[in-house]
């Protein structure tokens, strides 16, 4: 699975990267974290996520409605002010994923254009809860990260 997209924020391209390229505040960005465990640009997280309103729609799942995520990662391809590769691996319920996340910063004027490209491998979790169950998810997941990051710059 293959996501991208863009925005700008009213911030310079150092308060920008001062944030994605720092492992801890960059773990505040995404939601439901429970847990942080920083070493450098090598991180590890636990989420706890409510994932009730994805999984209501299949008889039986109702015990998946608390998932507890681990997550571990690093920070890759740092290019200071311009493109960094957040690149890790995860598991929840038995099911492993990948994610490998590129963001490139341009300055404008006054501004910093933020370019995001995901690839993420779900597995099996795909199978199991359907794509589009799953898109949705991560989609509400990245928007979270992204609107989070707006509101850490301000």
């Amino acid at each position: 699975m293959e996501m991208n997209g863009s925005f700008a924020v009213e911030y310079d391209i150092e308060k920008v990267w001062s944030i994605v390229a720092d492992a801890n505040k960059f773990a505040k960005c995404l939601p439901n974290v429970v847990s942080t465990e920083v070493n450098g640009d090598n991180f590890q997280l636990q989420f706890k996520a409510d994932a009730k309103k994805y999984t209501s729609k299949f008889l039986g799942a109702s015990y998946l409605s608390n998932l507890n995520i681990k997550f571990s990662a690093e920070l890759k391809e740092k290019q200071e002010n311009k493109h960094i590769l957040i690149q890790g691996e995860g598991s929840t319920i038995g099911l492993k994923f990948s994610l490998s996340l590129y963001i490139d910063l341009t300055a404008q004027d006054s501004s910093t254009k933020i370019d995001w490209k995901a690839e993420i491998d779900l597995g099996r979790m795909a199978k199991l809860f359907g794509e589009a169950v799953v898109n949705q998810a991560v989609t509400d997941v990245v928007n979270q990260t992204i609107e989070n990051l707006k509101d850490m710059l301000k």
